[in-house]
């Protein structure tokens, strides 16, 4: 961001990860950042895609809040959860 945030401004937050298979392949042969990753534990996701959460953060004089009645789960064990009572 190219300006320092301010009270009242409200801003997205989207984590994400995804997983490209044909760059996780590229990445293998090559050995590109082998030191950080571990190939065959990545094989493993090469078909799930990816997951972004967007969350609205409003700007506050002390802080900052989440805008919106539910926040999203992303804590692994609150996931898990959601996805078991809304099967």
């Amino acid at each position: 961001m190219g300006r320092r945030l301010q009270e009242g401004f409200v801003v997205t937050d989207e984590p994400g990860i995804y997983f490209i298979p044909a760059l996780i392949d590229d990445w293998r042969a090559s050995g590109h950042c082998a030191e950080f990753l571990n190939f065959d534990m990545l094989e493993t996701y090469k078909d799930f895609g990816g997951i972004r959460i967007e969350d609205d953060i409003l700007i506050t004089a002390d802080g900052c809040r989440f805008l919106g009645k539910d926040r999203i789960p992303y804590h692994p064990a609150d996931v898990e959860e959601y996805i078991a009572k809304n099967r």
